[in-house]
């Protein structure tokens, strides 16, 4: 039942674009929303996830609304990168330098950008630390990033940080090859219930 939710919390994953056709960020985070059911520690907390297309325009027009639908009291967005060995949070986002092309071959105008970073003030120490703790259960490691890559994952982040500085995190997943989708999945399933159990305590 609907009435049953008290908070909700936005996960999203991308799509397919050059290179990975599957991509492993949104199978994990299908994989995420199985495990949420009937968890004892999202109790009252309702998952919400969606597959945003590797598009800036995409990412621009549907985070503010999102957002606003949902009004999540966490935000966790996922990204493939095929440099990532292990969960890898980043910490900040900035608002230009993105010339690398999207599935649509455009970039964003960055013409009257004045260049900006975004921190998410949420503790990655922490996170990284809650991971770490969890890998013998979860059989997955986390590291911490100030480089998102200037690609869609960094882009929906900082549009996400503009409006949830305090509730927003952005997590770069490894390849299959590294990671399975359910390996990667306990891992943001740890991720997501230390955000929603800090939200809960303060």
């Amino acid at each position: 039942m609907e009435s049953d939710y008290k908070y909700s919390a936005l996960i999203t994953g991308f799509g397919p674009f050059t290179g990975h056709v599957i991509n492993a960020s949104w199978e994990a985070v299908k994989e995420l929303s199985k495990l949420s059911v009937d968890s004892e520690e999202l109790k009252g907390v309702k998952v919400i996830t969606k597959e945003i297309p590797v598009s800036y325009d995409d990412v621009s027009s549907y985070v503010p609304k999102l957002l606003k639908k949902y009004n999540p009291m966490v935000i966790l967005h996922v990204g493939v990168s095929s440099k990532a060995e292990c969960l890898t949070i980043e910490c900040c986002a900035h608002n230009n330098g993105y010339i690398k092309p999207d599935i649509h071959n455009k970039c964003p105008d960055e013409y009257a950008v004045i260049p900006q970073i975004l921190n998410t003030t949420i503790n990655v120490s922490e996170v990284c630390d809650v991971v770490n703790e969890s890998s013998r259960e979860t059989d997955c490691n986390a590291c911490i990033s100030y480089n998102a890559g200037k690609y869609l994952c960094e882009y929906i982040f900082y549009k996400s940080l503009q409006i949830r500085p305090m509730k927003t995190l952005f997590v770069h997943v490894p390849d299959f090859n590294k990671y399975s989708s359910i390996q990667t999945a306990k891992g943001l399933y740890c991720i997501l219930c230390y955000m929603i159990k800090n939200i809960r305590d303060e």
